[in-house]
């Protein structure tokens, strides 16, 4: 055991160092559900084991860790994770914003067909082909609610984890409690936007300039997959800068996260850059392509039919964007210039969060705003802390007073979520799959069979399971409520 270990013992908690090395666990057995999922080779299996096992192991072994959760601040992060994932609908025991119809219905394919399986539809023969890392534990229950319960067990440990990752970086129970509350609280001033746009303040308020930088509290309720991946490589990336993690962790993570979330990846590209690019000729290098080497065919599988998908950078209406920044971030980036210092981060992590916010905008990836909304949840989140800190410090001053405005302001969000969750009805059960769902498909879901390399082909030379849809006319029962729209919604839109 090392010292962190010792230190944690000895004080009745739990180091960062194992917080770490038990995320790091998870993210690879996705990487191996994966390989169940397309029915990979036992040479792979083994091949692919040991190259992941050997970079966690250089992870555990490498210096400069510190820092330690205590069991009664763990207690606190799960029971937090646990209610912030219920209300959002994990479980269906409150309302679900409508993006999980499709979840839902992927959740059951994957749970109740045989892997591997492709689509027998119209066309040819589809593959699942999306960051599946999130679903694929869960699915293993076999059976649907079962693999509903699995999926908020699962995440709410990962909360878990991050949060308490995140707890290490602050310094007693006050600023602890404070940084917490920072985090679930943060939102940019969307009630004014929703307000200057003339939309109702009552709905989802994060969509009023035709892009958005989404809240924590929406990433969990909404798109908690793209929230987690973000959050892991935050806590991981600011446990650097403290000092209390080695960037080494940095490198090996990266290749793990795209299974769960490729747009929140490419948002760490930059602070991943800051910590590791000094470090690529020295041996941590072998480290980081052990991972790599591990995560390969998860990499293959995310850029199958990627042409179909498309990227380009978007001209965004120049009448819109200076007021989304101002609104969105512009008070917290007056607080971070106002700070009397750089603070315990640096001047170099502030200017990556504020370059990644004014650019990301400009991006897309598919079609809709999901790249602006997923790319930019790691610099989000670094901003929060940030924050954080500004506010756990005992000196008054312009900093603090400006970041309480916006705080304030930017609690509209997070409470019209919570709102909605407890007032609006229970999310219904999906009864179909997929293409019951979205009869029509969607590149950013499903991928031709014989698209797949050989390499990764789902089945190998024995071919995928061929599973031909057959959904009822009505893929739920019951109210489902739109929170963008207000208005109720009987079908997916992808349903026609």
């Amino acid at each position: 055991m090392d010292g962190n270990g010792v230190l944690a013992q000895r004080n009745g908690g739990l180091s960062l160092h194992w917080l770490m090395l038990v995320l790091l666990g998870l993210l690879g057995l996705m990487q191996v559900g994966l390989w169940a999922f397309l029915g990979l080779p036992l040479w792979w299996w083994l091949a692919g084991s040991a190259l992941g096992l050997a970079a966690i192991v250089g992870v555990a072994r490498a210096p400069g860790w510190s820092g330690y959760v205590a069991w009664r601040e763990l207690a606190v992060c799960a029971a937090v994770a646990m209610a912030v994932l219920l209300l959002g609908g994990e479980g269906r025991l409150t309302y679900a914003n409508t993006d999980w119809q499709v979840r839902l219905a992927v959740l059951r394919d994957l749970t109740v067909n045989p892997w591997p399986f492709a689509y027998d539809v119209a066309g040819g023969p589809m593959v699942l082909r999306a960051p599946l890392g999130m679903y694929l534990g869960p699915a293993l229950t076999g059976n649907v609610r079962a693999a509903e319960w699995a999926l908020w067990a699962q995440n709410s440990l990962l909360l878990t984890l991050v949060l308490a990752a995140g707890s290490t970086l602050f310094e007693g129970g006050r600023a602890k409690a404070v940084a917490l509350g920072v985090f679930l609280g943060f939102s940019g001033m969307d009630i004014v936007g929703q307000a200057l746009a003339g939309q109702p303040l009552t709905l989802h308020l994060e969509q009023w300039a035709g892009f958005q930088f989404s809240a924590p509290v929406t990433q969990m309720f909404w798109v908690p997959q793209h929230g987690l991946a973000g959050w892991i490589f935050a806590a991981a990336y600011l446990a650097w800068r403290r000092g209390k993690a080695p960037r080494l962790l940095l490198a090996v993570m990266m290749p793990f996260l795209p299974l769960l979330s490729p747009l929140a990846a490419i948002g760490c590209v930059p602070f991943a850059l800051h910590a590791c690019g000094r470090s690529l000729l020295s041996r941590d290098i072998l480290w980081a392509a052990s991972a790599a080497g591990a995560a390969l065919p998860g990499l293959a599988y995310l850029v199958v039919a990627g042409d179909s998908v498309g990227a380009s950078a978007t001209p965004l209406p120049l009448h819109s964007y200076p007021i989304f920044i101002l609104l969105e971030i512009g008070a917290y980036l007056l607080a971070l210039r106002l700070r009397p210092s750089s603070g315990a981060y640096g001047a170099a992590t502030a200017w990556i969060v504020v370059a990644s916010l004014l650019l990301i905008p400009f991006g897309r990836v598919g079609g809709g705003m999901d790249f602006a909304m997923r790319a930019s949840i790691p610099a989000l989140a670094i901003l929060a802390v940030l924050i954080a800190e500004i506010l756990v410090q005992p000196a008054k001053g312009a900093a603090r007073l400006v970041a309480l405005c916006a705080l304030t302001i930017g609690l509209a969000t997070p409470i019209g979520e919570i709102a909605r969750a407890i007032a609006w009805p229970r999310a219904p059960e999906v009864v179909c799959g997929y293409y019951g769902v979205v009869p029509s498909g969607a590149a950013t879901y499903v991928a031709p069979l014989a698209r797949f390399p050989a390499a990764i082909r789902p089945g190998g030379e024995q071919g995928a399971i061929l599973h031909r849809p057959h959904d009822p006319a009505s893929c739920w029962q019951g109210p489902w409520p739109d929170a963008v729209t207000g208005q109720n919604v009987q079908t997916h839109p992808g349903r026609g």
